[in-house]
């Protein structure tokens, strides 16, 4: 097993880099109530705070933020030597290979090192692991792909990579925009053998819904293996088709009308009176743009157009948002701006992390993406709201919808979770979860934030109380979600996200699964949940993840943070159960 790393690297030093200062040691404890580390006063006073498994407060849980180490430094050097020799010791000397991809040390005192799998110089599709190292600097676990790769000698490259380009563009059936992926690889097949291939990336945002295709060539046939868009609309067409069959949509649009007024002076669409900054020009007018978060969180006017490409500033006059004598199209970048301050702050606060990268990135919403557009989605580097059309939707760009599209680029940027199986429906699933996290701690703080588990309910069918566009307590309320494995087969990553979308709300609050009928008996409130789930994404999962190897990832690292032996560890476990993973 070898580490491909910089050559002009120095040479490593005997010792492992120091943790960063712990704000907390987190204790070994039974199961309790979490005082919120961002809500003044302790624990906010509803049922998704969790009940004491003994009685009485528990103390703050500390954040898992995690400090990135320079690859090419000694310290990071002397992880991946010392990663590797313990993993070769473990599974025995072999041909494997891996490429360092990240080392990280958290609060915990744990190094992390994620490897990508290589085989002769060949990187391997979707597979990595990701290796943890205690503070003595021994081998305590380790996530993904470790098995052998035997690679079919009759299935050696014939094709170009211009011949593999070809064959996706065919299948594309448009006119690709921006940069371009094309890249030699390994696919593991049905048979669990790897054959050679090519990974094309082909991106449109303009003609259609948005894609940013991906797809397998068999480097010997030129055939496609298999395809699918990495990049999340938050609605799918089927269930615009089920929402207007229905007769849920009222035959006129219905207009989103500002909440009440209160002390604060910037007036949101769906979260009330807000106070949200800006940025003054030299001209005296102010930009909606916040600088006092991380990189900058800043919303933009995409003129209507397909991509926030070419985005226009949007302005103010007096630094008073939302007055009914701004612009109208100034009421939906309102909601967008407020909605990435409280992702940014979500990710701060309740998960440790420093925005989606770890290290403070610019988060930016572009608003009044195309004509009455029903769909939000994540580009890979922006977010991007429609307007809707007044009739199966209003403008996109609720709090929970913020912090799904959002979440999809911190997948992209951790995990990597493929958009495809399961895999993809734990990606869908994240989104969920930390999109209604965002509307929690949002509910904390604003009495006008009403925290529920429907899934864009402040948005679907305007005019219609009560219904969403998915139920993360109830899956299958929707008509097309599930809550149980058992009936996994291969669906749309939409809906077979409601098996762990239902697995948190059991560990958060306990409750039955409909299909398994398996009671859980009280939960562990939605804080502790939130970074359990937090610390596994980021931590533990792959890209190629399944639900089991979730389940696993969430008992580390509730293990890390409450310890094995643990009612919080003993919860997940039972959750996991009850929708059917093991």
């Amino acid at each position: 097993m070898t580490v491909r790393i910089d050559p002009r690297t120095p040479p490593a030093v005997p010792t492992l880099p120091a943790a960063p200062a712990p704000v907390q040691t987190p204790p070994t404890r039974t199961c309790g109530t979490v005082p919120s580390s961002f809500q003044p006063g302790g624990a906010p006073s509803n049922v998704l705070t969790g009940t004491s498994a003994s009685g009485g407060a528990q103390p703050t849980i500390s954040p898992t933020a995690a400090v990135s180490l320079d690859l090419t430094t000694p310290e990071a050097q002397t992880v991946i030597q010392r990663t590797i020799s313990q993993l070769n010791a473990r599974r025995g000397a072999g041909t494997n290979e891996f490429s360092a991809r990240d080392v990280t040390v958290d609060a915990y005192g744990m190094t992390h090192l994620r490897l990508d799998r290589t085989h002769e110089g060949t990187k391997v599709f979707g597979e990595q692991v990701v290796a943890t190292l205690t503070k003595e600097g021994k081998l305590s676990s380790v996530f993904g792909d470790e098995g052998t790769i035997n690679v079919r000698p009759d299935r050696t490259a014939l094709i170009s990579a211009d011949q593999a380009l070809a064959a996706a563009q065919a299948d594309f059936g448009s006119a690709p925009e921006g940069e371009i992926t094309n890249q030699a690889v390994l696919v593991k097949n049905a048979d669990g053998e790897y054959v050679h291939a090519f990974h094309v990336e082909l991106t449109n945002l303009t003609e259609g819904e948005p894609r940013r295709q991906n797809y397998l060539v068999d480097a010997k046939s030129g055939q496609v293996l298999e395809s699918w868009n990495q990049i999340d609309t938050f609605i799918k067409e089927e269930d615009i088709a089920a929402a207007k069959a229905s007769g849920a949509i009222s035959d006129e649009p219905v207009p989103t009308e500002p909440t009440e007024p209160s002390s604060k002076d910037d007036t949101t669409l769906y979260s009330g009176q807000v106070e949200i900054g800006a940025t003054p020009k030299e001209d005296g007018t102010f930009s909606l743009t916040d600088q006092n978060r991380g990189k900058g969180v800043i919303t933009k006017d995409a003129q209507n157009k397909s991509t926030g490409s070419g985005a226009t500033e949007v302005t103010d006059n007096n630094n008073v948002w939302g007055e009914v004598t701004d612009s109208p199209r100034n009421a939906a970048a309102v909601d967008a701006q407020y909605g990435g301050q409280m992702t940014y702050d979500f990710y701060k606060q309740v998960l440790g992390r420093d925005s989606i990268d770890g290290k403070g990135e610019a988060l930016q919403s572009n608003v009044h993406i195309r004509q009455n557009y029903v769909n939000a989605f994540w580009d890979g580097k922006t977010m991007n709201y429609g307007d809707g059309d007044g009739k199966t939707a209003s403008v996109l760009t609720s709090l929970d919808i913020a912090g799904h599209e959002i979440t999809h680029g911190l997948t992209q940027r951790t995990a990597g979770l493929i958009y495809r199986g399961e895999s993809g429906g734990l990606n869908e699933a994240m989104s969920d979860i930390f999109g209604k996290g965002v509307e929690w701690m949002a509910s904390q703080q604003n009495p006008a934030v009403k925290f529920t588990w429907g899934v864009g309910e402040a948005v679907w069918t305007p005019g219609k109380d009560g219904d969403a566009l998915r139920y993360m307590d109830d899956p299958s309320k929707d008509g097309r979600s599930f809550d149980h494995y058992s009936k996994y087969k291969n669906q749309d990553v939409h809906y077979s996200s409601g098996i762990a979308n239902n697995a948190f709300v059991l560990l958060t609050q306990g409750g039955t699964n409909k299909t398994s009928g398996q009671e859980v008996k009280d939960g562990i409130g939605m804080e502790a949940s939130l970074k359990i789930f937090g610390r596994a994404l980021t931590t533990y999962m792959t890209p190629s993840t399944t639900f089991s190897q979730a389940r696993a990832a969430t008992i580390q690292a509730a293990t890390d943070m409450f310890g094995a032996e643990s009612a919080e560890v003993a919860k997940v476990k039972e959750v996991w159960t009850a929708v059917g993973v093991e």
